[in-house]
């Protein structure tokens, strides 16, 4: 399995991260409705304030919900702990996916929170590849032979700074199926999107999260050059009750937008 299974098929959101970090609320969330569910961010190693790591996070939806369902996909979003150096990014990414894996349909690697806008600088790339790579590899390793398992990588796409769309190719071109891009509150938000979206390989799955409120909003970002979104605020303000909304996308969106069309 790669990152395929969004595109093409319905034109259901996914649920982002972030409203459930402790796998709560899995068995509500996954029945919601959505195409996919976020769970974490979570770090290798608990932490303060709602996180409970990633090994206690994949028990629980281990218990909650088999992944590899044909109604809701399950992701969990894998961070690095907070007294981590820098330079450590790759053995927490690491440790974090080895801990994740069999409990969920793709693992994001999320350099979108506060705590990690730090690392997008171009000062660390050198670090940044070697994660890619590290995680990559590892993923490789596990899968075997005949078998893939979809990484994402989360990103801020910013304003007009070059450098998160280079570190978002890198990742693609390192072996990341998809990539989350959550967009700048800026009118250029979907200017931004369509530039990524073009120096995208073909076969990579670009998401946008941040923003989307609608279905003229999934519709926007879809002609845009995504092949699929993810929701946040609006399901914590509203709940299930924003979905018939979004619903409603699935009728109204061409096939050549919903397709595999870059």
């Amino acid at each position: 399995m790669n990152g395929a299974w969004w595109r093409g098929r319905r034109a259901l959101p996914g649920l982002a991260g972030g409203i459930d970090k402790d796998g709560g609320r899995a068995a509500e969330l996954l029945a919601a409705g959505f195409g996919s569910v976020e769970f974490g961010t979570v770090t290798p190693r608990p932490e303060a304030g709602g996180n409970p790591g990633v090994a206690e996070l994949t028990a629980r939806l281990r218990m909650a919900a088999p992944c590899s369902s044909d109604a809701c996909r399950i992701g969990i979003g894998i961070g690095m702990n907070s007294a981590a150096p820098p330079d450590a990014l790759a053995a927490e990414w690491l440790s974090g996916l080895e801990l994740a894996w069999g409990a969920a349909d793709y693992l994001s690697f999320n350099l979108s929170a506060r705590a990690y806008r730090p690392l997008l600088a171009p000062t660390h790339l050198p670090m940044l590849l070697r994660a890619f790579q590290v995680v990559t590899a590892e993923r490789d390793r596990l899968c075997g032979d005949g078998a893939h398992f979809p990484l994402t990588l989360k990103v801020p796409l910013g304003v007009d700074d070059p450098f998160p769309l280079t570190l978002a190719v890198a990742a693609a071109d390192a072996g990341f199926d998809m990539l989350t891009a959550v967009l700048p509150d800026s009118p250029a938000r979907l200017d931004r999107l369509n530039l990524l979206a073009a120096r995208l390989p073909r076969q990579t799955t670009l998401l946008a999260v941040g923003g989307i409120r609608n279905h003229a909003n999934v519709r926007a970002a879809l002609a845009a050059g995504a092949h699929g979104v993810q929701v946040h605020r609006i399901f914590a303000e509203l709940g299930a009750a924003c979905l018939p909304d979004f619903l409603a996308t699935e009728a109204t969106i061409p096939a050549d937008i919903i397709g595999d069309a870059r």
